[in-house]
């Protein structure tokens, strides 16, 4: 089973931890995507479990890999070939102050909102290839409130390019899976 995980608030890390590393055990896959990676960072995630940001996916679409290319390995490559011997210095940190004035300026006030602009709903496409080309998450863990309006824009685009729909809980324990036979109370 794949399971995303939604916890953008980060105020349900022990159950989140807990959650992810069941799913783990079981033999699943566990994504959890957070807002911020610092507030989990002292978690202790099993071996299996991913941590991811809504950066770290945009980063792997194709535009932007491109302007991460033209903006700071293309630099870095010129500087390490030509900045040799006595210019080694002074190449270092005329490439420090081109990543901090130039490139982190660029990419900021051009690239991003240009990015998102282009491409509006890159962030839910990404989520979705990161589970696989054809198959998403089967279950959506909507871990804390701030994670509601997220889970919400996931699920519309999602539908609106015609993928399926993952099923979407709390928690874990509270997934009613349709495989799993149903008992009636009222026999």
């Amino acid at each position: 089973m794949q399971v995303l995980f939604l916890a953008l608030g980060a105020s349900r890390k022990r159950a989140v931890v807990e959650e992810s590393a069941e799913v783990v055990a079981r033999g699943g896959r566990a994504v959890v995507l957070v807002g911020a990676r610092k507030p989990w960072l002292d978690q202790g995630f099993e071996p299996g479990v991913e941590l991811l940001t809504a950066d770290d996916l945009e980063a792997r679409h194709l535009p932007r890999r491109l302007e991460r290319m033209v903006l700071y390995r293309v630099p870095r490559l010129v500087v390490r070939v030509a900045g040799r011997g006595p210019l080694a210095g002074k190449a270092k940190r005329a490439l420090k102050a081109y990543e901090r004035r130039v490139a982190a300026r660029l990419h900021r006030r051009v690239f991003v909102p240009l990015h998102r602009r282009v491409w509006p709903k890159v962030s839910d496409r990404m989520v979705w290839r990161h589970f696989g080309p054809r198959k998403g998450p089967e279950l959506l863990v909507v871990a804390d409130a701030l994670s509601v309006p997220r889970a919400v824009q996931l699920i519309q685009a999602w539908e609106s390019d015609g993928l399926a729909v993952p099923r979407v809980c709390y928690g874990i324990d509270s997934d009613v899976s349709p495989q799993t036979p149903q008992t009636s109370a009222a026999r």
